[in-house]
């Protein structure tokens, strides 16, 4: 029997030693020499990290030919930033407002249709938005709804949520299609009746110069003002590594009302210990300085689920293990309300795994739903 109490798919091993050594520490008063020259220093908000470098530059490969960061040292630079017109939030335009939609607590996200005979009929699903365009083409893979429900296996009562968070590659397709064709894919999207998608989560990295964290910034809020501006709800993912970082994400929301809905992850850098619980502590920060009700779509950090969901005004999981852990052939199981274990559930060769699939889903909610939500503890009764 395999014992599992994460949720999310296993990322690929880091050098977490070398890492903590470069993660933001907002507690140190001082910052890298380099730092007080640098014109970006009042976007950056300088670097604080226990390593001891001069400036970000440190950082710098000395590649060119083969380094895609963006990089003062690069001669590519200026047109990196030409892509985004400045690193300031404040020239990204406003939206309308958009209705949103009654979203669970948890949805389950799919990533095939295969090894399945009927529709998934569940209140919402989530896939993926890099699922949804031919990526060498640009061109939107689904014309109607029912096809769209047909190719994952899903009932077409059920509300459709796409989730942008990815690996590079995918998002950096996404970005290199260009603003006109990733608008006929937003149509076409609102066309076939996606409810909501998450923003792409451009990465940000430690161990770059920190210009390349400015430049992601940047496209997750312009390609944001692209999804609302086509009428299509978006989950703006607050990607940041320092609190500079999250303080910028708050006065920008505060000046934009539009934005109700927030995403984040916690499947790469701020799954470990000690780094989610810092990012759980700035998301929580960026909801008070707001000032007003926002929801959170959330992949990863179970762990945290419930502080966040006591800060946010609503807060949905896109929870993938139940789909993952069914194509493995295992299923899941409570084990008291700490955990989820999964036992070794085999089929013969071409069943479906329909059956499967429906009771992960329902154990997985059940789950997630008492992690954000605990049931209080009741007060022994006086005599």
């Amino acid at each position: 029997m395999l014992k599992q109490s994460h949720y999310e798919e296993p990322t690929p091993p880091r050098n977490l030693r070398r890492e903590r050594q470069l993660w933001y520490d907002g507690t140190s008063q001082m910052s890298s020499l380099g730092c007080d020259a640098c014109p970006e220093r009042s976007i950056c908000g300088s670097l604080r990290i226990k390593a001891r470098v001069f400036d970000c530059l440190a950082f710098c490969c000395g590649r060119a030919e083969s380094c895609d960061n963006v990089c003062r040292n690069h001669p590519q630079y200026a047109d990196r930033v030409r892509e985004v017109g400045t690193f300031a939030l404040e020239t990204v335009p406003q939206t309308p407002e958009i209705l949103p939609p009654t979203l669970p607590t948890v949805i389950p996200m799919l990533f095939h249709g295969s090894r399945r005979h009927l529709p998934l009929a569940t209140p919402a699903v989530a896939l993926s938005l890099y699922s949804m365009f031919n990526r060498r083409e640009g061109v939107p893979r689904f014309e109607s709804r029912e096809a769209l429900c047909a190719a994952y296996g899903i009932a077409t009562g059920s509300m459709i949520v796409l989730s942008g968070t990815d690996c590079d590659a995918p998002l950096e397709r996404w970005w290199a299609i260009g603003e006109t064709r990733r608008r006929i894919i937003i149509r076409a999207l609102r066309h076939v009746g996606v409810a909501l998608v998450t923003t792409p989560n451009y990465s940000l990295f430690t161990d770059v110069p920190r210009w390349s964290d400015l430049h992601s910034i940047k496209r997750i809020a312009l390609v944001h003002h692209e999804f609302m501006s086509e009428g299509l709800l978006a989950a703006l993912h607050v990607n940041g590594r320092t609190g500079t970082d999250f303080l910028r994400w708050s006065a920008y929301l505060v000046a934009r009302p539009e934005v109700t809905h927030l995403a984040y992850e916690f499947t790469t850098g701020s799954r470990w210990a000690g780094r989610r619980e810092q990012h759980a502590a700035w998301l929580c920060e960026l909801v008070r300085a707001v000032k007003r009700p926002l929801h959170l779509c959330v992949r990863g950090g179970v762990e945290v689920l419930s502080e966040l969901g006591r800060a946010f005004t609503g807060i949905t999981v896109l929870e993938t293990s139940a789909f993952i852990k069914t194509m493995m052939r295992q299923r899941a199981f409570l084990n008291g309300n700490s955990h989820v274990d999964w036992s070794s559930a085999p089929t013969t060769a071409g069943a479906p795994v329909d059956d499967l699939l429906i009771h992960n889903v329902s154990v997985m909610r059940e789950w997630l739903r008492e992690v954000i939500l605990p049931a209080p503890i009741m007060e022994p009764e006086g005599n």
